[in-house]
């Protein structure tokens, strides 16, 4: 009887010449399982992580159109509170007020001065940036790279309007977005860079 390729004894499991797969065959799958895997990972992981830009731009956006409506319903001053460092983004209501001893101390301008301010009211709204992002760029009232500060504070204003905000965020893939706060009217507007 002749064996053929893939074909041999196998002791105690049925008739001679039963299929059975050789140590060769089973590593050939093997190397082109692998192949396949080291392929395909890259676009998986960029399919992974767009969405941490995406989900970025939509905080940053969020933060302000809450703030802006805040600020317009209430009748109150609202800050959207921007951590650099811990790229935290949150949205308090009432106007900041001189700061105190033991107080939380944040910065905010005025014109082209910037003033130490204690912190507000109510946490109406926060978010937190992936770690696949990076703020390259932040800026208030044409104040460009506050990066350096803990805490930018950019205020909106009971009728509609609010301080230039300036944010550019780059994704570990490359992507670059600049989100923008129009001054007359609070709005936040979201530039694709690359």
């Amino acid at each position: 009887m002749m064996k053929t390729l893939g074909q041999r004894w196998v002791k105690g499991r049925g008739a001679p010449g039963a299929p059975a797969f050789t140590l060769i065959e089973i590593m050939v799958v093997v190397a082109i399982m692998a192949i396949i895997f080291a392929i395909s990972m890259p676009s998986v992981y960029q399919q992974m992580h767009k969405d941490s830009m995406r989900q970025a731009v939509a905080d940053i956006s969020e933060a302000c159109s809450q703030a802006r409506a805040r600020a317009i319903l209430n009748g109150t001053t609202t800050q959207v509170r921007i951590r650099t460092r811990e790229k935290t983004i949150t949205v308090t209501e009432g106007a900041a007020r001189p700061s105190g001893p033991g107080g939380g101390t944040t910065y905010s301008f005025e014109g082209d001065q910037m003033v130490e301010r204690a912190a507000g009211g109510g946490q109406i709204f926060s978010a937190k940036l992936s770690d696949h992002i990076i703020i390259e760029f932040i800026g208030v009232n044409l104040i460009p790279d506050l990066q350096e500060l803990d805490e930018v504070v950019c205020l909106f204003y009971p009728n509609g309007t609010s301080d230039e905000l300036v944010v550019l965020i780059r994704s570990d893939q490359g992507e670059i977005r600049k989100i923008t706060t129009e001054v007359v009217t609070g709005i936040a507007d979201v530039e694709v860079v690359k």
